[in-house]
């Protein structure tokens, strides 16, 4: 008996701080080997995969651009839908963790612009989510020379001022795009930059710009409706020369100058160190020590940015398996583990549960306003006005994904299938305790065991 209960807290761990939260039953499927559980989602061809043929290439997605609101707001709401889809499909979810944690990483509004809101699901289903156990470098290039991340961080005025339409027109530099890839995206701040860096990069990725919707009717600066909303590079507006990052000077010329320095970022050890803490920070531990971060650093390293090793040498961490789970789930993870431990989302037209408590909470998908994502720390969310939010939306959401019928199994039972030996006898109680279905389903979306993870 005490060694199932070992194995049941080992399978509720890597249920909650690998994962999305357990599906019924997903504790006793992999109580015997949890590690292993989880090194077989990374070996599952096609995992991070979302396949729907109703949704846009990327090109398909670019003719929404400066179109419609409302048609970019429907193709955004689609895009959801499928994302919350394929949150449900996994026993554990820890590459669709992967998925959300990098996607955070390169964090952008769609509040900001309709060509972010949208492309943001397209990009992040054939960028982030084709790389998520890949290169590194390879999502980093996607994701720069996409039209959504140009527009987030104003690069697509960004000209030379040596450039021809530079000297023309009496413009210059944005600075923010090549800020935020050397801050936010790859060495991390006291990564060894420097502002001349900043300006070197800013000056490489000149001209790196999108077809604007009013370029596109009117057919000004390359643009026309074929390649509305898509990535174009802008020769004239092209700072020329070689410039230096890092101490190395880049040469050439054309968008190759830019994915030249990009993949030198995207190899180099303070991108592995940056990305290696984060990874640690956002999985196990609030206080990332060298002894934790140094095994990811080296494997992302030794492998030059392969995603997946790096995910191994996490499942392998030591650490990962005997902490505490301390850190509290983001608003939106929560709703996700009540999405899979009920096996139901809320429809496009349905959302306004969802919608309502984390805008409240501030952690509405695709809406952080800021580059640097949603925090992961937990103190963030868990103030006295956040748990207070959180008590209260629980019985509506509860009552709202039970609203098309009533859920088969009974509350405590569902915990039990949950949870297993890992839920205490107080939290048993109190969702046994319940009148009502609906209101046993909220205890259980209340108790530490289901908001930690």
């Amino acid at each position: 008996m005490t060694l199932r209960r070992d194995q049941e807290r080992l399978a509720h761990l890597a249920m909650n701080r690998f994962g999305l939260g357990a599906k019924p039953g997903g504790i006793a499927r992999i109580r015997d080997n949890p590690k292993a559980a989880l090194k077989r989602e990374l070996e599952k061809t096609g995992i991070a995969d979302i396949t729907n043929s109703t949704l846009p290439s990327y090109v398909q997605a670019c003719q929404v651009v400066h179109t419609d609101f409302n048609a970019e707001h429907k193709l955004k709401e689609k895009e959801l839908t499928a994302r919350f889809n394929q949150h449900l499909k996994p026993e554990i979810g820890f590459v669709e963790r992967l998925v959300l944690f990098f996607s955070n990483h390169f964090s952008m509004s769609i509040l900001k612009d309709g060509a972010i809101r949208a492309t943001i699901g397209q990009l992040e289903r054939d960028v982030i989510r084709k790389n998520v156990l890949g290169s590194f470098n390879r999502m980093l290039l996607g994701v720069m020379k996409h039209p959504a991340m140009i527009r987030y961080l104003d690069n697509e005025d960004s000209i030379g001022p040596n450039s021809t339409s530079g000297i023309n027109w009496g413009v210059g530099l944005n600075h923010n795009l090549a800020r935020e890839i050397l801050e936010l995206h790859t060495l991390g701040v006291g990564g060894g930059y420097t502002e001349d860096d900043i300006d070197g990069l800013a000056k490489i990725i000149t001209g790196w710009s999108f077809v604007r919707g009013w370029e596109a009717a009117g057919k000004y600066n390359g643009g026309n409706e074929r390649n509305r909303g898509q990535f174009i590079y802008r020769k004239d507006w092209h700072e020329p020369g070689a410039q230096r990052v890092l101490g190395k000077l880049y040469g050439g010329s054309g968008v190759a100058q830019g994915e030249s320095v990009l993949s030198d970022l995207a190899r180099h050890p303070s991108t592995a160190q940056f990305i290696a803490f984060k990874l640690v920070h956002h999985f196990i531990t609030d206080d990332p020590t060298p002894a934790m971060v140094e095994p990811l650093a080296d494997a992302f390293k030794s492998s030059h940015g392969d995603l997946k090793a790096v995910a191994e040498a996490l499942i392998d961490l030591p650490e990962a398996w005997t902490l505490p789970m301390t850190k509290i789930r983001t608003p939106y993870e929560l709703q996700i583990a009540q999405f899979r431990a009920l096996g139901r989302i809320y429809e496009a037209d349905e959302r306004w549960p969802f919608y309502s408590s984390l805008n409240t909470l501030r952690n509405i998908p695709w809406e952080r306003v800021t580059p640097d994502g949603y925090p992961d720390e937990t103190q963030y969310w868990e103030g006295p006005d956040a748990m207070r939010i959180r008590m209260e939306t629980a019985p509506i959401n509860s009552y709202s994904l039970l609203f098309k019928g009533p859920f088969k199994t009974a509350p405590a039972v569902l915990a039990n299938q949950l949870f297993a030996s890992a839920i205490s006898k107080a939290s048993l109680q109190a969702i046994a305790n319940a009148t009502e279905q609906y209101v046993g389903i909220a205890t259980l979306f209340m108790i530490p065991e289901f908001q930690r993870r």
